[in-house]
């Protein structure tokens, strides 16, 4: 019997962290994950080391999907001189590493199965702009919290 191959979606970049801090997730199992969706082949990965100011505030961002047509990524404010590498990119941020194991049971009961239906509603989307799902968690409520914002131009009619 044929043994079928799993594709990993590509790390195109990761970023050093201190020891008090650890990716929540990793390559194999957001891949895993999300191998069913159509755009599967067009994903890319990083692990982005992100802003240490927002950690320090109690709320921030641990993971983030993006759809990017001729539209800066969320991150590049920070990477300065970066281009985007592609339309779909997932973004994994560090975490307290004494948190991680709760994030990632998080990101593998909750997070990953949202990202999957958010991209399988998207399989046809070709417009510019962005489209983000973020993903929070708030220590003072200790809550997870997802949050989407979309930035695309309207659709234009071919037949004028």
């Amino acid at each position: 019997m044929e043994e079928v191959q799993q594709i990993v979606i590509p790390t195109l970049s990761r970023a050093k962290i201190s020891r008090n801090l650890s990716y929540p997730i990793g390559a194999a199992r957001v891949s895993a994950a999300l191998a069913s969706t159509a755009q599967l082949p067009e994903l890319t990965l990083r692990f982005y080391a992100g802003s240490r100011s927002a950690m320090r505030r109690g709320c921030y961002e641990f993971l983030r999907v993006e759809y990017l047509n001729n539209a800066n990524p969320m991150w590049q404010t920070y990477l300065y001189g970066c281009q985007p590498q592609g339309w779909w990119q997932i973004v994994v941020q560090p975490v307290p590493r004494v948190l991680r194991h709760r994030f990632r049971q998080y990101i593998i009961e909750t997070a990953l199965a949202q990202i999957a239906h958010w991209l399988n509603e998207r399989a046809q989307l070709k417009q510019r702009g962005n489209d983000v799902l973020t993903f929070f968690y708030d220590e003072k409520s200790e809550e997870f919290t997802p949050r989407q914002r979309t930035h695309l131009e309207p659709l234009r009619d071919r037949g004028r």
